[in-house]
């Protein structure tokens, strides 16, 4: 007899191991079969018995939330992660890291400027709150039509910048139109939809109210639950066991679902209540087998194991719109829906999802796990406006502005099809930082970017995101007018700011060079660089300047904007802007300014230990790129595996009533008939049993695009692989993933969300993933894996930034190394010295380096061996300062803060603060 205990994680994955084994079995297995589903029963009731001693997992409905009773909680055990949130501010103690997390994730929806008033209809005090006191210069007003609810909040939940008011969240209670920068209204439609009998019509109202509130082009941002298609049907296969009693409390989920079947909405008549349900034979011992509509499948799924407040939400439907449904009826209302998108919340599914249920579409095909959640983010614009750009139909003009050539590699004969379009690009971030220190930058908001809704021809997207086709990205220059000012007088600088940029640099200020990036070295033959340009405050948005030609021809040109740093990097975090590169190009201005972004990731995956098969060579590979490589030849013809495509993109608007096109322009874009537009980028990690470090594991590739512009075509990457068209959900790659790395599928984790590769030329999505492995060195396309630790693997890449190399790992490195950073498990990377970080980092490298190879590093043309002394003070002086950061060895950060060549831009946090500022901030220690 299997003892019974051990830890929740255990139990759930013996019942989990168990229940594969049973269904895999074959048909003469019957007898073992029946013995594993009888240990699946006991595993299930040792699970039943603790989940009822568990807190309620969903951050979801407000008025039905456990967390939000009461007053801060400062008594209870304070965990790990708990304590993280609290050293980011004292004031969220007592605040539960779910609401922390949720109000965090709310507002990185909301890039809004300081002095903002936002408002939380139908409010959550608790969530609330933590909003308030994360962004400290923004004022909310949470409303709800509970006095009670109203009167515990002003009493337990104080901020200077918080107030809590009484009124009708269906209307525009009893706020004036026009007064608010955005509207939070989260988890709160779904209660209006049920309370005005299930009327589409009156919930449309309600959300034309709410909008009524916004200023011109505010937000609104959606948290609700999604319908599944209507009219379909699924089966739904449960486990079974023995309900203890008939108590609600006490009921097995299959007998759970029969009793919400015929109780389901009960308003009115009892005739009228409940769904389609009929139970068919089971497929396998000790399971339950139903078919039922799909949305009364989702309905069960979302509120099953909230027996708590089950009768209260009984009379609740908490779907009403499709996703298609949602968009629609926001743009009826004069909305740019900017984002929508499912969520799949971690620890819902582990927890209630998976091992639990399985759920098939009527023809027995399984179907992936529902999203726990359905976000959405619309702008008010008004009639005549740009709502939507997409692809109409194909165009008739031969003319074609892109150009596929070919290249060979002659050491293996591989052939790359390569497209040129003859752009040069330099991207611009002009920046200031705040009197309280905050690091705010200019982007172009609102560029036409129509390619993101190219129509789907090979692939189905994965993650079900749709974006009006409105981003956000730095300003674009033609690369010509930033060389002439580089190389004219210090008056150019000035002239160039007006001219392309309506802004005045600072006081001396000049052009600083950024990270240069090739967004696809494999076949795109474009290198983007970045510069960057101190600027004083500026009131207000600019007209942009500069379009550049090809995104001319639609109504809207978006605007230059002033926009918090790390509100941006908040977006991208949650996938709100798909532009990896963006949030690079913060990271590294936020590096240069000796300033520290703040990072929520987590990486929710256990690493196993082992002894890499193939390391890396750090020294070899630094030599092998400074040597001249001319392996990659011009070829005749191509390889046929890209084709252009020119189309007529239409921006579509809302005209007396109705969405009508309102501007219309050929479009070109590259795509390949034999791949999908999905591209996985994988990193695999694992722990060394002997050291202790995390070991990141990449590949070394010669590749063609690099070669032209540097004269050697060395690169190190994360392994990648397009994903195949039969994979079509995230839950899919993360299988399709472990097969290729031999793996469970609980060794594949997600790290961080997809963005496009280059929305200039194609709708290729980049999907980033990390890899629990014990060393192996085979993997996906790329070639062999080879492992290093993965703090040195970010100080190698930031070290050949300045050869334009596939930069968007970097990032995930960076985000993956913050998160672990507090593990017990990885502190043994944070142990090094000034003498190990410049042996990894520098002295791998040949004595004299040129500027272009030590650019990256902070320190131009310099002997990096006379300047070792200066390198090691310089890593002494961050590790004192900023010991207690996940970044205090970084030596790029190091070399900053240490010293700064004359002649160069003075950088620090107070460079916008007057004498007497730069006193004040560093008598307070910030």
């Amino acid at each position: 007899m299997t003892q019974r205990g051990g830890s929740t994680k255990s139990r759930a994955f013996q019942s989990l191991s168990l229940y594969i084994l049973c269904i895999s079995m074959p048909c003469y297995s019957k007898n073992l079969r029946e013995i594993c589903f009888y240990y699946i029963h006991i595993i299930d009731q040792e699970k039943q018995e603790t989940m009822a001693n568990k807190s309620n997992l969903s951050d979801g409905h407000n008025s039905a939330s456990v967390l939000d009773e009461g007053g801060l909680d400062t008594d209870s055990p304070v965990s790990a992660t708990l304590e993280s949130y609290y050293l980011k501010n004292e004031a969220l103690r007592g605040v539960p890291a779910p609401i922390i997390r949720k109000a965090w994730f709310t507002m990185a929806h909301l890039m809004v400027m300081p002095g903002a008033t936002i408002v939380d209809m139908g409010c959550s005090p608790k969530m609330t709150y933590a909003m308030a006191v994360l962004n400290p210069q923004i004022n909310f007003i949470g409303i709800d039509s509970s006095k009670k609810i109203i009167s515990t909040a002003q009493k337990n939940f104080v901020a200077s910048n918080l107030e809590f008011r009484t009124g009708d969240i269906k209307t525009m209670a009893g706020l004036e139109a026009g007064s608010v920068d955005a509207l939070i209204s989260s988890f709160i439609l779904h209660e209006i939809f049920s309370n005005l009998k299930h009327s589409e019509r009156a919930l449309i109202n309600s959300l034309d109210n709410h909008f009524n509130l916004l200023k011109q082009n505010g937000l609104m941002f959606i948290r609700d639950y999604a319908m599944p298609p209507p009219e379909e049907y699924v089966l739904l296969e449960m486990r079974d066991f023995e309900s203890a009693s008939e108590a609600l409390e006490d009921l097995s989920e299959p007998d759970l679902l029969v009793w919400y079947a015929e109780h389901a909405r009960p308003r009115g008549n009892k005739k009228f209540t409940g769904f389609f349900l009929e139970e068919l034979p089971p497929r396998f011992p000790q399971t339950r087998l139903f078919r039922l509509p799909y949305k009364w499948a989702y309905e069960f799924i979302m509120r099953k194991d909230d027996r708590a407040t089950w009768h209260e939400e009984l009379a609740m439907e908490y779907t009403f719109f499709t996703p298609r449904e949602f968009r629609k009826n926001l743009r009826g209302l004069g909305a740019r829906v900017l984002y929508t998108s499912p969520q799949w919340d971690d620890a819902i599914i582990k927890e209630r999802f998976e091992g639990n249920f399985h759920i098939y579409a009527d023809d027995g095909k399984p179907l992936p796990l529902p999203a726990t959640s359905f976000v959405a983010v619309a702008q008010k614009v008004g009639d005549n406006k740009s709502l939507r750009l997409q692809e109409r139909r194909p165009s008739n003009s031969m003319d074609s502005q892109i150009r596929i050539t070919a290249m060979r590699n002659d050491t293996n004969g591989q052939i790359f099809d390569i497209i040129t379009r003859n752009i040069d690009i330099t991207e611009i971030l002009p920046y200031r930082v705040t009197e309280t220190g905050d690091l705010n930058i200019f982007v172009h908001e609102g560029l036409p970017r129509g390619i993101a809704n190219a129509v789907p021809r090979s692939g189905k997207q994965l993650d079900g995101k749709r974006w009006s086709g409105h981003m956000t990205e730095a300003i674009s220059l033609p690369s010509g007018a930033i060389h002439d000012v580089e190389q004219g007088e210090p008056k150019a600088v000035v002239l160039f700011a007006r001219d392309y940029l309506g802004l005045k640099p600072a006081m001396g200020c000049t052009l600083e060079k950024g990270p240069n990036f090739f967004p696809a070295p494999d076949f795109i033959d474009e290198q983007i660089k970045t510069r960057f340009l101190r600027v004083s405050e500026h009131e207000g948005t600019i007209i942009p300047k500069y379009i550049p030609p090809e995104l001319e021809g639609f109504t809207t040109n978006g605007l230059i904007r002033e926009i918090n740093a790390q509100s941006i990097l908040n977006a991208i975090n949650v996938g709100f802007l798909p532009n990896s590169r963006l949030e690079m190009q913060i990271l590294h201005l936020y590096d240069l300014l000796g300033m520290k972004a703040e990072t929520w990731n987590e990486c929710p995956l256990a690493l196993e230990s082992g002894l890499p098969k193939k390391n890396l060579d750090t020294k070899k590979f630094l030599r092998d790129r400074i040597e001249a490589d001319k392996r990659f030849k011009n070829i005749k013809g191509t390889a046929g595996n890209l084709r252009t495509i020119k189309s007529i993109f239409i921006d579509e608007g809302w005209i007396e009533g109705g969405l009508e096109g309102m501007a219309s322009r050929d479009m070109e874009f590259v795509i390949s008939d034999d791949q999908t537009i999905n591209k996985a980028v994988i990193l695999p990690l694992t722990k060394h049993s002997q050291t202790g470090l995390v070991m990141g594991g990449v590949v070394t590739e010669y590749l063609p695009i690099p070669q032209r512009h540097s004269g050697n075509g060395l690169t190190i990457r994360a392994p990648s692989i397009t994903l195949p068209k039969e994979v079509t959900s995230l839950s899919q790659a993360k299988r399709f993933i472990a097969t290729q790395f031999d793996i469970p599928p609980e060794k594949v984790a997600r790290l961080g969300e997809s963005y496009f590769c280059h929305l200039g030329l194609t709708p290729i999505r980049i999907f980033p993933f990390c890899v629990a492995t014990t060393g192996e060195s085979s993997g996906p396309l790329g070639g062999p894996v080879q492992y290093a630790p993965l703090m040195k693997l970010i100080n190698l890449m930031w070290a050949i930034d300045d050869f334009g190399n596939d930069r968007y790992i970097v990032s995930r490195f960076q985000r993956v190394y913050r998160s672990l950073a507090h593990s017990s498990e990885v502190s043994g990377d944070w142990s090094m010295n000034a003498n190990q970080i410049y042996e990894q980092t520098i002295n791998a490298a040949p004595a004299v380096m040129n500027s272009t190879n030590t650019t990256g590093l902070g320190f131009s043309g310099w002997s990096a061996q006379k300047s070792r002394k200066k390198i090691e003070e310089a890593a002494a002086l961050a590790r004192s300062t900023y010991i207690s950061t996940p970044d205090f060895v970084d030596i790029h950060h190091a070399v900053e803060k240490g010293f700064v060549p004359s002649g160069k831009s003075v950088r620090g946090k107070d460079v916008d603060h007057d004498v007497k500022n730069r006193k004040d901030t560093k008598s307070t220690g910030t």
